[in-house]
């Protein structure tokens, strides 16, 4: 069986009021989900997903991780539908957790959204989930350099979320787990804070997965704290392998379809005071309460003004 330590912390930040980001460090389970959505609707929809996480059936296969992401989604629509103040609430979630079944140890990595899985083998740093944001689709289509990816002003609007569609898309990963690696769970609030080269150093010397957990947050909030920072730290202390692992422990991949890429109206305005969240063009955006509720009554007026037009045109025919 599987053994785990791990550590794990999290941080408002200096700008939010209120942290929207969950945790789950319930061995052999461990996720991170960003929440977001108006007033409390992203601390909702992030505490829905850990929530039902924490309390899943045995997952033996990744197709029953995905699963029990998709029963997750399910419930918060459900619950959006139910609280119209809730209406529209989402929320990110990557998750790594031991499939419990027969034979030979294995971890499953499930994802939506732009929080992260890193792997941590030899010193080297690699990140095993792919963003479903805009800038990743951008420089995927060779549009964007990864350097102006980073500092891109619309790099927090993001193409998947729970709680948007009936079923979402979700990518999936069967790993080998191996003694000696260290896993990284984060939120977007580390890593737009914290470089990889920074983050690779804190792993590499603190040997205590609880002391990285609390270091790297340090960190992101030391270096400007502009959103919620979540991070678990798992360290892998026993595995019964069996055959001899490949280098990127992968053995199995479910991969959605990628995520168009369309044209956005103007960059990110996140609100300090409460945020609110709509669906546009495929892209899941954060706003300020008041921006979407002006663009909604624009949008409302001139409906009524296309209606009305149709109706002269009619009457004077």
């Amino acid at each position: 069986m599987t053994g785990f330590v791990f550590g794990a912390a999290t941080h408002t930040g200096k700008v939010r009021r209120t942290n929207q980001d969950q945790l789950l460090t319930n061995a052999p389970m461990f996720a991170v989900a960003d929440g977001m959505g108006g007033h409390r609707g992203g601390e909702i929809a992030s505490a829905m997903v850990v929530d039902a996480l924490a309390t899943a059936a045995t997952v033996a296969t990744i197709d029953d991780l995905i699963e029990e992401v998709q029963e997750a989604n399910v419930r918060i629509i459900n619950r959006g539908r139910l609280d119209r103040e809730l209406k529209g609430m989402g929320t990110t979630v990557t998750v790594l957790t031991g499939l419990q079944r027969a034979g030979p140890d294995r971890l499953g990595v499930a994802n939506v959204g732009d929080s992260r899985l890193y792997r941590l083998t030899d010193g080297t740093l690699c990140q095993h989930t792919e963003d479903h944001s805009l800038v990743e689709s951008l420089v995927r289509d060779g549009r964007l350099t990864r350097a102006e990816a980073a500092v891109h002003p619309q790099r927090n609007i993001i193409t998947r979320a729970l709680g948007i569609d009936e079923r979402v898309l979700v990518d999936a990963w069967e790993l080998v787990p191996v003694v000696g690696d260290r896993y990284l769970l984060c939120s977007d609030g580390l890593f737009n804070e914290v470089d990889e080269d920074e983050i690779c150093d804190v792993l590499n010397s603190i040997g205590s997965a609880q002391a990285a957990a609390d270091e790297l947050v340090d960190r992101a909030v030391t270096a400007g704290g502009r959103d919620n920072i979540t991070v678990v730290v798992v360290d892998i202390t026993a595995a019964d392998i069996g055959d001899k692992p490949p280098d990127d422990r992968v053995i199995a991949t479910h991969l959605a379809l990628q995520d168009p890429v369309s044209t956005v109206e103007s960059p990110d305005t996140d609100a300090l005071d409460g945020e609110a969240s709509d669906l546009q063009s495929g892209q899941y955006r954060h706003e300020s309460v008041p921006a979407i509720m002006t663009r909604r009554l624009v949008l409302l007026v001139v409906a009524a003004l296309i209606v009305l037009a149709v109706l002269l045109t009619a009457i004077a025919a």
